[in-house]
């Protein structure tokens, strides 16, 4: 079941939270947008076009595939167009101060929940129409699903991070990685899926080795994981310092991903 909604008015609550003001007022047509339909319905709307493709007997699946799909491309457009709200307030924001302040991370914070939002969208519909292909077994299906599911478990950790520059303390980073399945965990999950198919000749090898990436994800496999607990008293740069770590493969992870 999706819960698009829930998400992003969590990220809001927490934006006001975090800056004591309220969410960026787009301005002109995007005032409109924001304030009457627009987003806040093309989540209602994906959320629930999901959840009625999940209530529906597999027999009728294929007859709701069309109508879940508009539904996902309309969140995307809303989503668009509200993350040109965003990025602009938070150009305004550096400029106007010179420097990237809280607003400016917490506005940061923001579009990245989004696009992790749009990005497990795309994965709901292009993993369910997989489902529907005849003759797939379990694991024929999970390696179709491999690009979009990696996608979405890198924009979530993009995400993560996004929160943990926003606040830096070892209590954030911790709420965030030393969970059941980590973002790390998620990203492996999917390179190591990657690299049996390339092993197996499925894949077309690229520029960066995906077996190599999931290796070196290792110490952030779990809750219990090394790299994903830090202790209480952790100071700012000691948890900068592990952000900054686990950036880096990240960014190997993104570039394999946008490759695919």
């Amino acid at each position: 079941m999706a819960a698009y909604l829930d998400r992003w008015e969590t990220a809001k609550t927490k934006f006001t939270n975090e800056t004591g003001v309220k969410k960026p007022k787009p301005k002109g047509f995007f005032k409109s947008f924001f304030n009457h339909t627009g987003l806040t319905s093309a989540l209602k709307d994906a959320d629930a076009a999901v959840e009625n493709y999940d209530k529906t007997k597999p027999a009728d699946q294929p007859k709701l595939v069309g109508k879940l799909e508009e539904k996902v491309a309309k969140l995307t457009r809303a989503i668009n167009s509200y993350l040109d709200v965003l990025e602009s307030s938070a150009k305004d924001e550096e400029a106007d101060n010179n420097a990237k302040t809280e607003l400016y991370r917490n506005l940061k914070v923001l579009s990245a929940e989004l696009k992790a939002i749009n990005t497990h969208a795309l994965h709901a519909v292009q993993s369910r129409k997989i489902m529907l292909e005849k003759g797939l077994g379990s694991k024929e299906q999970a390696a179709k699903m491999m690009k979009t599911a990696l996608a979405a478990a890198c924009a979530s950790a993009v995400a993560a991070v996004k929160k943990v520059q926003a606040t830096p303390t070892p209590a954030a980073f911790n709420e965030l990685f030393k969970v059941s399945d980590p973002p790390g965990r998620k990203i492996q999950v999917q390179l190591i899926s990657a690299g049996n198919q390339v092993k197996e000749g499925k894949l077309t090898e690229l520029d960066v080795d995906p077996a190599f990436i999931a290796s070196k994800l290792t110490p952030w496999q779990g809750n219990g994981s090394p790299n994903n607990v830090l202790p209480p008293d952790a100071t700012k740069d000691q948890v900068l310092k592990r952000l900054e770590e686990f950036k880096t493969l990240l960014k190997l992870a993104l570039h394999y991903s946008q490759q695919l």
